[in-house]
């Protein structure tokens, strides 16, 4: 073949294959040097193709109908079949085959060498109309009749589409080796265009399999390669992949301005695609109204019996289930506990609930035969990949669990949930960022928080407890993140940040873009444990805290349909106590931190420290003070005083309700003065334990204290001046030598930290809350990074030790980080800090820390009026 011209029927493929702009380009250059017939078929055949690829359907099939018709005049039977074969992959990726796309078919099969070709187009039409059985038969047939010598260039397009519709079978090893295959098919003749569509198909399966990481990485490299017409659908199948991972902020950060783009050229399962993908976002939401209308839009353009009419209906019933109240509860009648961990009390009545009735013909093998577990299935529909019903329940573990639970056999339901997956998989990977954790495994959560509902309505606190602890439990891999590139970007973060903190607007709205692209950058290859981890295992909850509480009390607060709870553990007892209404108990916590929060701000110099001071009422700060005294008497009344008869005056572990994450507990009655400890669960909290009993130096001991301040706030320096005096031999990081590299080099490695800052809250993106220091701010994140997190940590600043609680609960934030990354003790406010006013009180703490008393008894005595909460060991 002459330089420029175009013989070859099997040309286009190749060439629209490698790059389809480049293909436009060969194509014009050809048709403009006068061809013969043969070159100018084929050339309007790859004009076609490539017009095809970067998304202007209209031309292409214009383009392909004339390339048929000039060879069909000039007698060429074989350049007319292969172009009528385009053109029906063309009808068949768009809108189904129709008669047009039947006569297309046959006409084209009559020649021998375009029959592969055929088949390939039917099977993508087959998988377009959700027909994967029938896709996979026809890529079948289509390889059966390839010609290893002649149609080489077809193989790694039709191993790249029939990998797609095995994953949809759920063949999902089976697609991986026919993907992995096509790529390197791809690599070896430089199709870069077919590569990226491959890696972006393989990014699917390894979603699926629970690689995010791998799925990842895939669609960045995809990413690169394929073009622009590409990137919607490519953007659309990372939004599955984020829901999946339970990021449902982030999936719809991605999927903003894919739904629908007016004056668009799209197909229609594209469009339908974007909008249930939609639906599944604003069903992460608890926007279910709106979720619902979406979906019923999709259902009611598709054609009944579609897949996306079914995927439509799956979410309209998932709406309806969701947005459905919990059963209502009765007060038990209070009863004498027994002698045993496993205390029943009297059960929670049933009512009968619209879930279950909801629940649709088509779905009636789902796990679903009870209300608890319809409405467990019907909140895992947001998480779950888009594809066939039959692969639209959980994971096997979590549907097995959810089965069992609507037989009420809750060991069969642990089993089914800790059980090692079958012969030949892989072992689940275990990511290194905490916030990845709080939301991985979306559906093994949803299906805990079923037990723990069942187990506390039946009045099983013992049972409920463990599944609670199941709900919360965060295995990660060993050792901090190492990622150059999430790196780059989390130091780029914080440099517009510090611009943004100066005044300038542009660094704000970059700032928000980075966020966005720092959280779900987290998936990269190097977040995850290669080797996979096994998830450990425990015995009974309530039987390991008692043999570790000693004279200590555990209570466990947690949130039931309609109502609130409290699981105690002390002495060896376990009793459930039925506390107030949810909205109730929810209202008491936001009024006592709204009003703390008025009598910090708002008070003189001198007095912001004390949040429940003795001043006559009739005075500003008396009248704030009284304020926030009667908010404490409400909260208490309603969360701790109905647990007093049990828990008496011992010290407390408390492991709060996602909706209590940010109680300052030291102002409450009850609890006022007693030593407490926060945690995000039981088990942490033994986790923590082990931290504190680590063998170390003392704490005076040289290099193993650090005292690090800026120049801000006004008190810093003086703070750590005087602690200077407790600690002589601690090393000090102040002035203008306090950056964020110097105090996270000091941090690494120091047993006791610390550190005196301006803080910094960020409800969008708890990782970024953080210090403010001398260069910029170190953020939640940047603990991560560290080898060895001090095992006590004093954060002298405002609001760090709030958390914001992932979707499952898991508390996020710098408290959060620090434990999670292997802290014992973190001192922290909930709260506003007085600059000026602190220091004398932490001058206090830190005495009482030396004359060895518990962090959490030098809380209570020192801080606990300031809004201050000792986490993690006490």
């Amino acid at each position: 073949m002459a330089p420029g011209r175009l013989h070859d029927v099997r040309t286009p493929v190749t060439l629209v294959a490698r790059d389809p702009a480049a293909a436009l380009r060969r194509g014009e250059e050809v048709l403009a040097a006068d061809p013969d017939p043969l070159e100018r078929s084929t050339a309007l055949r790859l004009l076609g193709m490539a017009q095809r690829e970067l998304g202007r359907w209209r031309r292409a099939q214009r383009l392909l109908s004339q390339a048929a018709a000039v060879a069909a005049r000039a007698g060429l039977g074989e350049s007319a079949a292969h172009a009528r074969a385009s053109r029906l992959g063309l009808l068949m990726m768009r809108d189904g085959p129709g008669a047009v796309g039947t006569a297309l078919g046959r006409l084209a099969g009559a020649a021998p060498s375009a029959q592969a070709l055929v088949l390939a187009h039917q099977g993508v039409g087959a998988a377009q109309r959700g027909r994967f059985d029938s896709a996979v038969a026809a890529f079948d047939s289509a390889l059966a009749r390839t010609d290893p010598d002649s149609d080489h260039h077809l193989l790694p397009g039709l191993l790249s589409n029939r990998g797609l519709a095995l994953m949809y079978t759920g063949r999902l090893d089976d697609a991986a080796a026919d993907l992995h295959t096509a790529l390197r098919r791809t690599e070896g003749a430089a199709l870069a265009c077919l590569r990226g569509i491959t890696l972006q198909n393989l990014g699917c399966v390894e979603f699926r399999r629970g690689d995010f990481a791998a799925a990842t990485a895939h669609f960045t490299a995809a990413d690169r390669l394929v073009p622009a017409a590409r990137r919607p659908a490519l953007r659309l199948d990372h939004v599955d992949a984020l829901l999946a991972g339970g990021m449902s902020a982030e999936a719809g950060r991605l999927l903003a301005g894919l739904v629908d783009t007016p004056g668009t050229d799209r197909a229609e399962a594209d469009i339908a695609i974007a909008r249930l993908l939609d639906a599944k976002v604003l069903l992460g939401r608890g926007d279910h109204d709106s979720a619902y209308r979406q979906a019923r839009r999709v259902r009611r353009a598709a054609a009944r019996t579609s897949l996306w009419a079914r995927l439509a209906a799956l979410i309209e019933w998932s709406a309806r289930c969701a947005a459905t109240p919990g059963p209502a509860a009765a007060r038990p009648r209070p009863t004498a506990p027994g002698p045993h961990a496993r205390q029943r009390t009297p059960s929670f009545p049933d009512r009968p609930g619209s879930a279950l009735a909801a629940l649709p013909d088509w779905a009636a093998g789902l796990p679903a035969v009870t209300e608890e577990t319809a409405t467990a299935l019907a909140r895992c529909v947001p998480t779950t990949p888009l594809g066939p019903l039959a692969l639209s329940l959980p994971a096997p573990r979590p549907s097995a669990a959810l089965r069992a639970l609507a037989d009420g056999d809750h060991p069969r339901a642990r089993r089914a949930l800790l059980g090692r997956g079958g012969s030949g998989s892989r072992p689940a990977p275990a990511p290194r960022h905490l916030e990845l954790l709080a939301h991985h495994r979306s559906h093994h959560r949803e299906a805990a928080a079923t037990g723990a509902h069942v187990a506390l309505r039946s009045g099983d606190a013992a049972v409920a407890l463990d599944w609670i602890e199941h709900r919360h439990a965060l295995d990660r891999a060993p050792g901090p993140c190492r990622d150059t590139a999430w790196l780059r970007l989390l130091d780029r973060c914080r440099l517009v940040h510090a611009r943004a903190r100066r005044g300038d607007p542009d660094a704000r709205h970059e700032f928000a873009g980075l966020v966005d692209r720092l959280t779900t950058a987290q998936w990269h290859p190097g977040c995850a444990d290669p080797h996979g981890h096994t998830p450990r295992r425990h015995g009974p909850a309530a039987a390991e805290l008692a043999e570790r509480l000693g004279s200590r009390a555990f209570v466990c607060y947690a949130s039931a349909p309609g109502f609130v709870a409290a699981i105690t553990v002390v002495d060896g007892r376990v009793r459930l106590h039925h506390l107030a209404s949810a909205p109730e108990a929810e209202a008491a916590v936001a009024g006592l931190c709204a009003a703390a929060r008025t009598r910090l701000l708002g008070a003189p110099p001198g007095s912001a420290s004390r949040l429940l001071d003795g001043r006559p009422p009739e005075s500003a700060g008396g009248r704030a003070g009284g304020e926030v005294a009667t908010a404490a008497a409400r909260a208490d009344r309603l969360l701790f005083a109905p647990l007093t008869r049990e828990v008496g005056d011992r010290p407390v572990v408390i492991a709060p309700a996602p909706a209590m994450q940010a109680l300052p507990w030291g102002l409450l009655p009850g609890l006022r003065g007693r030593e407490v400890s926060v945690v995000p669960s039981g088990r942490a909290w033994l986790t923590a334990q082990e931290a504190a009993a680590r063998p170390a130096g003392g704490a005076a001991d040289a290099g193993r204290v650090l005292l690090a301040a800026g120049r801000d706030p006004e008190g810093a320096a003086a703070e750590v001046g005087a602690l200077e005096r407790l600690y002589p031999k601690a090393r000090r990081v102040t002035g203008a030598e306090a950056g964020v590299g110097a105090v996270l080099a000091a941090l690494d490695g120091a047993d006791l930290a610390h550190l005196a800052a301006h803080g910094l809250a960020c409800a969008e993106a708890p990782m970024l809350s953080g210090l403010v220091l001398e260069d910029a701010s170190l953020f939640a994140y940047d603990l991560e990074c560290l080898h060895h997190v001090p095992r006590t940590t004093v954060l002298s600043a405002c609001w760090v030790g709030g958390s914001v609680p992932a979707p499952w609960g898991t508390p996020l934030g710098m408290a959060a980080s620090l434990l999670s990354s292997g802290g014992a003790v973190v001192v922290a406010s909930v709260l506003p800090v007085s600059d000026q006013d602190v220091s004398a009180a932490m001058v206090g703490f830190h005495t009482a820390l030396t004359r060895g008393a518990t962090p959490s008894r030098a809380v209570a005595d020192h801080l606990a009026d300031a809004g201050f909460l000792c986490y993690g060991a006490g």
